[in-house]
């Protein structure tokens, strides 16, 4: 199965769990690459284990067909840091009913993943303000301002 396949059955899971409503939402997950704001893999998954801890398994490789599943991916393992899970956002997301043109502020963006999410649904006629105090952790969005500039009037 190819990436681009790959991205559209990884929207398909994530509005089935979360019960979306929004098929811009939707098709944002299936447009916007998570291994770019991610780093090289292989990556680490977050595995459950007992009620409020978990830890880490590694990819066997660095196929990004490894991150288009309704997990969580370490951006800082150290620190236990993680990129969201893809249910979760897309469940609060798409309770905001967000459409073309709006303005969203997104604090604690981390690497941008979701930014990028939230900026293909409000559009290139849309603002979506991304706030991260940890510079470290925003760089992948300042690496990659063209994930941005085609979307919303992002701010970097």
């Amino acid at each position: 199965m190819d990436l681009d396949t790959q991205r559209q059955f990884y929207a398909e899971e994530i509005r089935a769990v979360a019960n979306l409503q929004s098929e811009v939402l939707v098709q944002a997950f299936a447009k916007v690459p998570r291994e770019y704001f991610l780093g090289p893999g292989p990556w680490q998954i977050v595995v459950p284990s007992e009620p409020g801890s978990f830890s880490y398994r590694t990819t066997d490789d660095a196929d990004p067909r490894h991150l288009y599943h309704n997990v969580l991916v370490a951006i800082d393992a150290e620190r236990r840091l993680n990129n969201g899970q893809p249910s979760g956002l897309a469940l609060w997301f798409d309770a905001l009913d967000l459409q073309k043109g709006d303005r969203v502020v997104h604090i604690g963006c981390a690497t941008g993943y979701y930014t990028a999410i939230l900026a293909e649904v409000v559009g290139p006629t849309g603002r979506v303000t991304a706030i991260e105090v940890d510079p470290g952790l925003a760089s992948p969005c300042r690496k990659q301002p063209e994930l941005f500039s085609s979307r919303a009037g992002t701010r970097r």
